[in-house]
């Protein structure tokens, strides 16, 4: 019975691989192509570079790119069957899978922002830089900070709520057009996600009324699957 389900995990996981590292390369070409034009256009602060609303446009359509390939990917219902899994498992699994690729692209923008801030640091425009001016950048600027909100507690709650249900609804919209329904719970928590994602310091009730809206969105989309996608009999035997 593990290896039923341990195949079903393998063959999501093989689907979003490559879709992942596509994203992840477009993310790191953008964002240091961006970065480098800025400092080639005079720049004369981290402040400056980072300012650009460019970098958070570069972010939201790499993001918004990976949404749709992994919504796209198909097999699941033929794996179920052959394998005899229950389409809850199946789409657990499929979940796992696209929170992994969330938050592994998320990791791929922090680790890229912070080499190319450290790279402009090093240049001899930067010779009066601080060693606190990669962190305040990272506090003030409003899209580095919400990429790493740092003590802002509110906002990593809100981080990793939204990856749980943005991954929730990739998976459920599988599910859905595998039936011939439109994506419906994805669409808007994909929106939600992208249009509220910069935010400024402090905005915590923001945070709040965000979290809350994700876990109610995350949560049908777990109702949906549960009670509207057909089952397939298990083989519990083997």
């Amino acid at each position: 019975m593990g290896n039923k389900h341990l195949s079903v995990l393998m063959l999501y996981v093989r689907s979003a691989i490559f879709l992942l590292l596509f994203t992840m390369a477009l993310l790191i070409a953008t964002q240091t192509g961006l970065f480098l034009w800025q400092m080639q256009h005079g720049a004369a602060s981290l402040e400056a570079v980072v300012q650009s609303k460019y970098f958070y446009l570069a972010w939201a359509a790499v993001v918004a790119l990976l949404i749709i390939l992994l919504s796209r990917m198909q097999g699941g219902g033929y794996t179920v069957r052959r394998l005899r899994i229950s389409e809850r498992a199946a789409f657990l699994w499929h979940s796992l899978t696209c929170f992994l690729c969330y938050v592994l692209l998320w990791m791929t923008e922090i680790i890229t922002i912070t080499v190319l801030c450290r790279y402009f640091l090093m240049q001899p425009a930067a010779a009066d830089a601080s060693g606190q001016t990669l962190f305040l950048a990272f506090y003030c600027n409003e899209f580095l900070h919400s990429i790493l909100p740092l003590e802002e507690v509110s906002r990593w709650v809100w981080l990793i709520i939204a990856w749980v249900a943005l991954a929730l609804a990739t998976a459920d919209a599988v599910v859905q057009m595998r039936y011939g329904r439109k994506p419906t719970t994805l669409i808007p928590v994909a929106l939600l996600y992208l249009w509220h994602f910069k935010q400024p310091l402090g905005s915590m009730t923001s945070d709040i009324i965000l979290t809350l809206i994700n876990l109610c969105c995350g949560a049908y989309a777990i109702w949906d699957v549960w009670f509207n996608a057909e089952e397939v009999e298990t083989d519990e035997a083997d």
